[in-house]
Order: structure tokens, then C-alpha cells, then sequence
């Protein structure tokens, strides 16, 4: 229970990483297509609207409360409960954890970008590697990058904790 609440905060610490990492390519004027759309995603799910127009919706200024959503959705479902699959990996295969967790969270944060090509591009109606993004977003190469740097943090706070036993 302690790998997975580890791993939990592990996952809104990366995703705090992640988010700034976004921001410094932003500045650098790389767009990565995603805009505000994660929060008026969310929001069309109570309407069982799971795909959006994300070329449309980028032409309207998000909200406030889509900001809101779009974070607190981020943080919790995908940092935070998507880190739970790095020990709940361990858990189903009966693999032993790696002594070293960094490496683990590095491999598993490369592989967890595969969210947002095969889940997220896609149901913004970008197509997987968000192909069909708006032009001039770079949708494979930033996500990749930001990714890898949120697993790992997730790994980082994991070692950290299991080597310390911090919270025992």
C-alpha cells in the first residue's frame, strides 16, 4: 500500500515538473496543440462526450473554471493516478521492484506518453501522434521529453521514500 501512495505522490510531484517544463517550451514557443482543451474535455464527460473539436475549441479562450478542472483533472487522474501504474506493473506481474527506481520511472514515464498519443490526441480530434494537430505543433517530440521528466520525478520520490522509508 506505501509502494502505491508513494507512487501517488510521486505522480502530482512529476506532474508539477511536467507542467513547468511545459511552460519554459511555451515561452520558447513550442506548442505542443494541447491548449486549454483538458478542462472542457473534461467537462463534456458528465455529457458523455468523450471527443471534442479541438480546432474549434482552441479558437474559444478557455474559461476559469475549465483552467480549474483541466488542473485539477491533470494533477490528480493524470499525474497522480496514473503513477499508480508503476507499482500496480509490479504488483500484476509478480516482478520484483528494481532496487533503483529512478531508471524504472525514467522507462516508465517514456511509456506512459502513450496516453496522450493514443488517448488524448486522438479524442481532441488530432489523430494518434496528434498528426492532424494544429499547424505548427510539435506533438511528438515535447510530449516525449515532458513525460519522461514527469516518470522521472515519479521515480525520484519513489527511491527517495523506499530508500528512506520516509512516512514509515
Amino acid at each position: 500500500m506505501y509502494f502505491f501512495l508513494v507512487a501517488f505522490i510521486g505522480g502530482i510531484a512529476g506532474t508539477f515538473v511536467m507542467d513547468r517544463g511545459a511552460r519554459r517550451f511555451a515561452i520558447n514557443g513550442v506548442n505542443d496543440a494541447l491548449g486549454g482543451l483538458l478542462g472542457r474535455w473534461v467537462l463534456g464527460f458528465k455529457n458523455f462526450n468523450w471527443v471534442i473539436d479541438g480546432h474549434r475549441e482552441l479558437q474559444i479562450e478557455e474559461t476559469n473554471y475549465e483552467k480549474k478542472i483541466g488542473s485539477y483533472f491533470h494533477y490528480l487522474i493524470g499525474g497522480g493516478c496514473v503513477a499508480l501504474l508503476y507499482p500496480l506493473f509490479f504488483l500484476l506481474t509478480g516482478l520484483t521492484h528494481p532496487e533503483n527506481h529512478i531508471f524504472g520511472g525514467i522507462v516508465f514515464g517514456f511509456f506512459s506518453v502513450s496516453l496522450t498519443w493514443f488517448l488524448q490526441y486522438p479524442c481532441f480530434g488530432f489523430g494518434f501522434f496528434g498528426k492532424n494537430a494544429p499547424l505548427g505543433s510539435k506533438t511528438i517530440i515535447p510530449p516525449l521529453i515532458l513525460h519522461t521528466l514527469y516518470g522521472l520525478i515519479v521515480g525520484i520520490v519513489i527511491q527517495y521514500a523506499m530508500e528512506y522509508e520516509v512516512g514509515y
